[in-house]
């Protein structure tokens, strides 16, 4: 095997007649950095609004695994929407498992058509929030920000 920094005297390789003056090559062991600890309850999706007020959320939905059929409430926090199943609600999934999301409740978060979401799953509490990516930028800029300052913990 060869080494990773060539040797200090020039001509002194393994085998030659100066290597006996070349120090010995000591190799230590690469660092591992450690995997960024994730909550296996969350699933993420981008989704773009369409013209009928829909997100597609397949993915995000088989990790909560509502079914068509199930009845939402949703509520706007924020720029953000809470959808949670609710038997009386007065929203619903559409046969396509999209999410439609009413001009009632994009008004307050500022989504248009042709805009992006960011759709977040949350197994353990059982329910869906759409975050406009305006509200995502915040929230990473403030994470950047933090990072830059050397506020910030990435464990």
């Amino acid at each position: 095997m060869t080494a990773l920094v060539p040797p200090l005297i020039p001509g002194a390789e393994t085998g030659s007649r100066l290597a006996a003056l070349a120090p010995a090559v000591e190799r230590l062991p690469l660092p591992t950095v450690p995997a960024p600890s994730r909550h296996a309850d969350l699933a993420y999706a981008l989704s773009r609004l369409d013209g009928s007020g829909r997100l597609s959320a397949t993915t995000v939905l088989a990790q909560l695994r509502w079914r068509t059929s199930v009845r939402l409430d949703a509520t706007v926090i924020g720029t953000s929407i809470v959808f949670r199943p609710d038997r009386h609600g007065p929203f619903a999934l559409d046969p396509k498992r999209k999410v439609v999301v009413p001009h009632i409740l994009r008004r307050p978060c500022r989504l248009r058509t042709g805009d992006q979401a960011l759709l977040v799953a949350d197994v353990r509490e059982n329910i869906l929030v759409v975050h406009p990516m305006a509200a995502f930028d915040k929230l990473v800029l403030a994470r950047h920000a933090s990072l830059i300052g050397g506020d910030g913990d990435d464990h």
